[in-house]
């Protein structure tokens, strides 16, 4: 049974059972999320997280209905609209 209790808790993250905050503008936006969702073309001015190494993400035009997973404290867009789904307990 301990896998089916982890398959939901999967489910619950990933359908933003924990909610979220939608932006609109380009104002900062902070929190404690797991996964920002383009629901327009976008680009991030600034984002804060410590998922992801590599290349910055800012400068990179997301389309919408992508997401980003990765462990998110702070962002901002200069571009484009988002939700940011809240990290779970």
């Amino acid at each position: 049974m301990a896998y089916d209790l982890a398959i939901n808790q999967d489910t619950s993250l990933s359908v933003g059972e924990y909610g979220g905050k939608v932006t609109t503008t380009t104002a900062a936006v902070t929190g404690n999320f797991q996964a920002i969702q383009f629901i327009s073309d976008g680009q991030f001015t600034s984002v804060s997280q410590t998922a992801l190494t590599g290349d910055a993400l800012t400068g990179i035009t997301f389309p919408a209905g992508f997401v980003v997973f990765a462990a998110v404290t702070a962002f901002a867009l200069s571009t484009g609209k988002a939700i940011a789904y809240t990290r779970g307990n």
